[in-house]
């Protein structure tokens, strides 16, 4: 079999991002807090779960527009 070259990881950079793509981060990494407080409230360790990512990709989904409301309507009022 044929051995795939890996790809090199290019880095983010905040600077570069748009206000949408900011607040995508922001719902995903709520999401990643969110599941690791419930997982230390049940005594389970984080590595251990299985995780759904199209629960976590609508979840995302679903904060990305209320947090990019929020950051907007901060930026409009200052």
């Amino acid at each position: 079999m044929k051995q795939k070259q890996q790809e090199k990881a290019s880095e983010a950079n905040i600077e570069t991002m748009s206000l949408y793509e900011l607040c995508r981060w922001s719902a995903l990494e709520e999401a990643v807090n969110i599941i690791g407080d419930k997982c230390d409230e049940r005594g389970i360790d984080f590595n251990e779960i299985h995780l759904n990512p199209l629960d976590i990709m609508t979840y995302v989904d679903s904060q990305t527009d209320k947090i990019y409301e929020k950051v907007n309507t901060t930026i409009e009022t200052t």
